[in-house]
């Protein structure tokens, strides 16, 4: 078979270069070789430069579509990059009200962690985002990005007529109102403290631990703020919780446990089986793709033998292959709690191949 180079002459006309007449291969001359010889570093040196300054383009594109998304969707804006990060990130930067508020209301991560970026809106970024951002808008964000759970959420409710105070909490506690119902029951800490005069300067119970996935804390809030009154504090904070608890706060809240469900009048409501969480959603999927898969692959070549005998008849193929007991009885099912049904026949209906 000929070859490109059998048709190139022994001279380039246009670069004016020599073509070897044997390999017909480019050949520079002695000045060109040299330069060539005596730049390899150089020219990797070059190489690694502009794939250097194509990264540092990348990120600084990523950056600019999450400063766009913060302040669109949350209200917030980006200060500039600080000289550190966190959480197993390199870089950071604090995060701002987008009215040139000068208070901090967060930090956002980025660099790191598999490409990922990590977002921190404290309790005061929480009051300015949800002053002009709805929870379930939220929520349909982070859907979005098939982020499924958070990190950390802290919820809290503040009491102005002394009902729910330390005393009380530690009153409860003894009564088992913390207890969720699984897992050990929490214990308490004493977390108060005074000066040396002996004055209170901070009245505090813990109950749970800081590693556990929920962690009360009751507190004075108007001795820790200096004012004159009545204001007790009582803070969840909750970890790895599904992003659902963004549809209906209150009710997760008083679904914690008695002590939270005496608080506030919302209806209770347990993380599961509410509703399925994305991440769950996907456990049923794929639980039932296994067994669609293995239908399909066992028995798809001999149903197609029956579908063509019986004329393409689908309800005589169903009525030969299943029997009758077996579509009477409702307990012959998949694995699969109810509450995900919806979530799978969607995709069944939307379409042709499911799996």
């Amino acid at each position: 078979m000929p070859r490109l180079r059998d048709f190139l002459p022994g001279r380039d006309a246009f670069f004016r270069d020599v073509v070897d007449p044997e390999t017909r291969c480019w050949v520079p001359d002695d000045a060109e070789s040299d330069k060539i010889c005596s730049g390899i570093s150089g020219d990797r040196a070059l190489i690694e430069h502009q794939i250097e300054q194509y990264n540092q383009a990348v990120q600084a594109a990523y950056l600019h579509r999450l400063k766009i998304w913060l302040s669109s969707a949350f209200g917030l804006s980006m200060g500039p990059e600080r000289d550190r990060g966190g959480f197993n990130y390199r870089c950071s930067a604090p995060l701002f009200s987008d009215d040139g508020g000068n208070n901090l209301h967060g930090f956002a991560f980025w660099g790191g962690n598999n490409n990922t970026v990590y977002i921190q809106i404290s309790g005061l970024g929480c009051a300015h985002v949800f002053s002009g951002t709805e929870p379930q808008d939220v929520f349909k964000w982070l859907k979005h990005l098939n982020i499924t759970t958070l990190k950390r959420i802290d919820l809290a409710v503040d009491d102005f007529d002394g009902v729910f105070t330390c005393d009380a909490a530690v009153r409860d506690h003894r009564s088992g109102a913390f207890y969720s119902g699984k897992g050990p029951r929490p214990g308490f800490s004493n977390s108060c403290k005074w000066d040396s005069r002996a004055l209170l300067k901070q009245e505090m119970y813990t109950f749970g631990s800081r590693q556990s996935r929920v962690y009360w804390r009751i507190y004075n809030k108007a001795l820790e703020q200096k004012v004159s009154g009545t204001w007790n504090r009582s803070e969840v904070e909750l970890k790895g919780v599904p992003v659902d608890v963004l549809l209906d706060i209150a009710g997760y809240f008083t679904g914690l446990c008695d002590y939270a469900a005496q608080i506030n009048p919302a209806k209770p409501r347990k993380f599961n089986p509410y509703r399925p969480d994305l991440a769950d959603e996907k456990k049923a999927i794929n639980a039932l793709e296994h067994n669609v898969h293995w239908l399909r692959k066992q028995c798809s070549k001999s149903v197609a033998k029956l579908f063509h005998l019986l004329g393409n008849d689908y309800e005589a193929v169903f009525t030969a292959i299943v029997r009758h007991e077996d579509i009477q009885d409702e307990k012959i099912r998949f694995s699969i709690p109810d509450v995900y049904r919806q979530v799978i026949a969607g995709k069944f209906y939307n379409r042709s191949v499911p799996f």
